[in-house]
């Protein structure tokens, strides 16, 4: 009898150890569940905030160069210190309050909380880079750790992420400081790529883009971060505009024989042979070659047959 007593005591006890077991086996499962999903939300939110992030640092670089008439000395440090401390310089900068990516780490972080987690996110490295002409791209290394309050489970890892960007729309700085922020221009894709001229005398596309301050992709010009640092080397990312120099003469006068190209105007470049378009008093072209030197720009632009 006492045998049997004791038998069904220990099947009792392991009966409702094993139910135990798996109640807290199902508590965990669920919760590193919610965790999991959790992180794929972070990455969504992460992209979410590199983009806000750098759209903003962008336009911060922007008012800086309007406001001081001043290039940046690094386009990518200046980009990193408004990206992650809100500054440029040292000095604040009014687009990024609640627009710098640790401000918007510290609302994933609240949302964490709320669900009853710990997250962390540190920031290793911040660069920006041009991946085409038109559009720039953040990338974000981060070491990311995740755990929950009650010590269930976490997860440790380094994120390479990223997001891009379009630079359609954005000011031209070379404007801003050539004509001390007396002419703002956008930059703003031709739509006339291919078809600048059409035959015999027509020329009236190529003069309504360059009425309109319209951008080309040319691989002889710079590109759009470049114009931050004021740099006018060759970039197979480049693009460029013809200045109208009636419009900017009264703040940026150059000789009548220069380049009406922006990358050569602004420095009043007279080095380079130039070619007038018949009856377009003004208006001048360059020959230079594209970055590979295969391509020059009157055959970009279409003028070989109307060039003087």
């Amino acid at each position: 009898m006492a045998i049997s007593l004791l038998g069904i005591i220990l099947f009792s006890y392991s009966m409702t150890y094993s139910y135990t077991l798996q109640e807290r086996s199902s508590v965990i499962e669920s919760r590193v569940d919610s965790m999991n999903r959790f992180l794929g939300e972070v990455d969504d939110d992460m992209r979410n905030a590199i983009y806000i992030a750098g759209f903003r640092a962008i336009i911060g670089m922007e008012d800086e160069i309007a406001n001081t008439g001043v290039f940046v000395d690094s386009t990518s440090s200046a980009f990193m210190e408004l990206f992650t401390n809100g500054t440029i310089s040292g000095r604040n900068s009014s687009v990024m309050v609640n627009n710098t990516f640790p401000y918007w780490v510290d609302r994933i972080n609240q949302q964490a909380m709320r669900l009853g987690m710990n997250l962390s996110i540190i920031v290793d490295t911040v660069n920006i880079s041009h991946v085409d002409p038109w559009i720039v791209r953040v990338d974000m290394i981060a070491n990311l750790s995740l755990s929950d309050i009650q010590s269930t489970a976490n997860w440790t890892q380094q994120k390479e992420i990223y997001e891009d960007i379009s630079v359609v729309g954005f000011e031209d700085p070379w404007y801003a400081v050539y004509t001390g922020n007396s002419i703002v221009k956008r930059i703003n894709t031709t739509v006339y790529d291919g078809n600048f001229t059409s035959v015999q005398t027509n020329t009236t596309n190529i003069r309504d883009h360059v009425a309109k301050t319209l951008y080309s992709n040319f691989t002889g010009a710079p590109s759009f971060l470049m114009r931050f640092e004021n740099r006018f080397e060759k970039s197979i990312y480049g693009i460029e505009s013809f200045v109208d120099k009636a419009e900017v003469s009264p703040f940026h006068a150059c000789p009548t024989e220069t380049s009406s190209i922006d990358s050569i105007y602004w420095l009043c470049n007279t080095s380079f042979v130039v070619k007038q378009v018949q009856n377009w008093s003004g208006f001048r072209i360059d020959n230079q070659t594209d970055f590979y030197g295969s391509d020059g720009r009157i055959g970009r632009y279409m003028l070989a047959g109307y060039v003087i």
